[in-house]
């Protein structure tokens, strides 16, 4: 067991130096992510500056503000009615809103109270929706006025104490808005709401080790065609040993690039905790160990280089299009039908189950299942094939 071993030791010593293949299999990677997820990834949300003008100074026209400002879509600006002006003469704002003065005293005595929209032009999209909010904010506060004004008329006569009256009615009006009678459900049709780099970060690390097909089975045709192999059999080195050794190697090289990728990935996007970290490690040493074997197969098929790099980008392009790196295919007709002949989907569901759920590695027991199986027959089928020569054993 230790000749197996020294031999992919070796090799992954060949494999850190090479700052080929490591930029290749480490820096690549990095730079695509960065850019797949500056294109389409990144949780967009709306968020505008709302520019006040208080002129009212008073109790109502202050809450108004708070209530706007206490919204994670808005920051209010309060600016004079002069400033608001020429920015607006100046195409610094689109849309400035007024609360003119009396707002406060309109409210308290159920009158009209009205608030002014100063636009340039249709006040552009945001202000248009800035307008929306504030009106809604606006008569929520009117309703609410108008029901404390009933109440009190109403019992004024009851010898309760008003302010008892004014307590109570403020209590009922902070649930109202807390649980209102209308609740809003949001439904995502075609996707979900999880972070996207939840399934970007899993889909580039596998595409990724299955690039470990390419690199493996191209030394190994190498390998045999230079002579390197014939010659390691002079030594007390052993066919299955040398066997053995071949897929140890690409199994380190694959894990090494999985630590450094998704260390990375913690690191910088903070997409999950320790435990997180560890079982998506101990899976993708899983997916590993059966990219490694099918390199292997495919290396001991190819009897030349370009074999065995077109044999690599097949099944890797196969497995990246039609296995869902990058979108989920589950249901998708025939592509829900292909992607099931595919380690990809299994490896990728897995894993991003694990960042967007907080799945553990144990509900994920057939996906588990199905890469040792891909390995242990990628290894009997590589085993019957290997030959350390071109005509030989």
């Amino acid at each position: 067991m230790l000749l197996p071993l020294h031999i992919a030791l070796v090799e992954l010593k060949r494999y850190l130096v090479n700052k080929g293949e490591l930029g290749f299999s480490l820096a690549l990677p990095v730079v695509l992510f960065a850019l797949m997820y500056g294109a389409f990834g990144g949780e967009e949300s709306f968020h505008t500056t709302a520019h006040v003008v208080d002129l009212d100074q008073g109790n109502h026209s202050r809450t108004l503000i708070d209530r706007l400002d206490s919204m994670e879509e808005i920051t209010v600006t309060e600016r004079t009615l002069e400033d608001a002006d020429r920015a607006l003469d100046r195409s610094a704002i689109l849309t400035a809103v007024v609360i003119p003065s009396g707002f406060s005293a309109a409210l308290e005595s159920g009158d009209t109270a009205a608030i002014t929209f100063r636009k340039r032009g249709n006040g552009g999209d945001s202000g248009q929706i800035v307008e929306a909010i504030v009106r809604s904010v606006a008569q929520q506060m009117a309703s609410e006025a108008r029901v404390h004004a009933t109440v009190g008329s109403t019992l004024s006569a009851s010898g309760i104490p008003q302010d008892r009256i004014d307590a109570e009615v403020r209590r009922l009006n902070e649930e109202s808005r807390q649980r209102p009678s209308v609740g809003v459900e949001t439904r995502w049709v075609g996707g979900d709401a999880s972070d996207p780099t939840d399934r970007l970060v899993p889909g580039l690390l596998v595409m990724f080790l299955m690039f470990a097909v390419t690199l493996g089975a191209q030394a190994l045709v190498e390998e045999r065609q230079n002579g390197t192999l014939e010659r390691l059999m002079t030594t007390r080195l052993g066919v299955n040993q040398l066997f053995i050794g071949k897929y140890l190697a690409s199994v380190l090289r694959a894990i090494v690039q999985a630590l450094i990728l998704l260390s990375l990935a913690f690191a910088v996007l903070r997409i999950g905790d320790a435990i997180d970290f560890v079982e998506l490690m101990i899976f993708s040493v899983l997916v590993a160990m059966a990219v490694s074997a099918i390199g292997l197969v495919v290396g001991s098929a190819a009897r030349t280089r370009d074999q065995a790099t077109w044999g690599a980008v097949f099944f890797t392009m196969f497995m990246t299009v039609f296995g869902g790196t990058f979108f989920d295919v589950a249901g998708s007709g025939p592509l829900d039908v292909l992607s099931r002949i595919t380690l990809t989907r299994y490896a990728i569901d897995a894993m991003f189950a694990m960042l967007a759920s907080g799945d553990s590695l144990a509900q994920h027991g057939l996906a588990a299942a199905v890469l040792v199986g891909v390995s242990v027959c990628g290894l009997l089928i590589a085993r019957t094939m290997f030959k350390v020569a071109g005509g030989g054993r």
